[in-house]
C-alpha cells in the first residue's frame, strides 16, 4: 500500500503528488522502541569522564591522627576518610562507559516510526529542491516562510551546495542534515521535517536495503 503526498516548490505551491511507501511512512507508533533507541543515542554521547577521589587518591598522611583512647573523641585511623574534612568521597562517580548497543534493524524501525509520526500529524513537507546562488540567510528564510508554519524544522537534503548549508545554519530553530545522518532522535527533536525529493528517494533506499540507520 502507498500514501499520496504533495511535493511543493519554494513558493509553497503544489508541484505534484507522489506515493510514499506504507512500510516506511505508515508504521504504527511504538513508544517503547523509540524510548529504547533514543535513550541509547543520548547515553552514547556521554563522555563518562566524571571522577571523584577515593581515600587512596586523597593527599594526606597515613598517620593515626590521635591516640585510640583517652581523648573523648571517636576513634580515628586516618584523616583521609569520607567523614573527615577534606577527605575522600564515599561512593562517588568514577569513569565509566555509558555506551548501549542497539541492533541495526531496531534503529531502522525507529526511523520508520519517527517518519510515520510526522506523516500522521501532517508535519512532513517535501520540497522539489533547495538551491541558492550565493550565501543568503534572508533568501532561505523567505523561502522557508512559504512552506513552514513555524521555524522549528529539520531540513534534509542531498545537495552538497555550501550556499544552502551556511545560509540555513544562521536560522534559529532550523537544522540542516544529509539523509545519511538522519536518525529517529533528530527527526523527533524538531516539530517539522522538510525533505527534498532527492533526499526522500535516498532515505527510502536506505531503509529498504538495510543500510545503517
Amino acid at each position: 500500500m502507498t500514501l499520496q503526498w504533495n511535493i511543493v516548490d519554494a513558493s509553497g505551491q503544489t508541484v505534484k503528488a507522489i506515493p510514499l511507501p506504507e512500510d516506511i511512512f505508515g508504521v504504527p507508533m511504538n513508544q517503547a522502541l523509540l524510548h529504547t533507541v533514543i535513550k541509547a543515542y543520548q547515553a552514547n554521547r556521554r563522555q563518562g569522564t566524571h571522577a571523584t577521589k577515593t581515600r587512596s587518591l586523597v593527599s594526606g598522611t597515613g598517620k593515626k591522627p590521635f591516640r585510640q583512647k583517652g581523648t573523648g573523641s571517636a576513634r580515628q585511623g586516618s584523616l583521609r576518610g569520607p567523614h573527615m574534612y577534606h577527605g575522600a568521597v564515599a561512593h562517588g562517580p568514577q569513569p565509566r562507559d555509558y555506551r548501549q548497543l542497539i541492533n541495526k534493524r531496531v534503529k531502522q524501525q525507529a526511523v520508520r516510526i519517527a517518519l510515520s509520526d510526522k506523516v500522521r500529524h501532517q508535519k512532513l513537507i517535501i520540497l522539489d529542491h533547495i538551491k541558492l546562488n550565493s550565501y543568503s540567510t534572508r533568501t532561505i528564510r523567505k523561502m522557508l516562510a512559504h512552506v513552514l508554519p513555524t521555524f522549528k524544522a529539520l531540513i534534509v537534503d542531498e545537495c552538497t551546495d555550501d550556499f544552502v548549508y551556511k545560509s540555513v545554519r544562521n536560522l534559529h530553530g532550523i537544522h540542516y542534515l544529509m539523509s545519511d545522518l538522519v536518525h529517529s532522535e533528530n527527526i523527533l527533536k524538531y516539530e517539522h521535517l522538510v525533505l527534498t525529493e532527492s533526499a526522500l528517494m535516498k532515505l527510502c533506499t536506505r531503509l529498504t536495503t538495510g543500510q545503517p540507520a
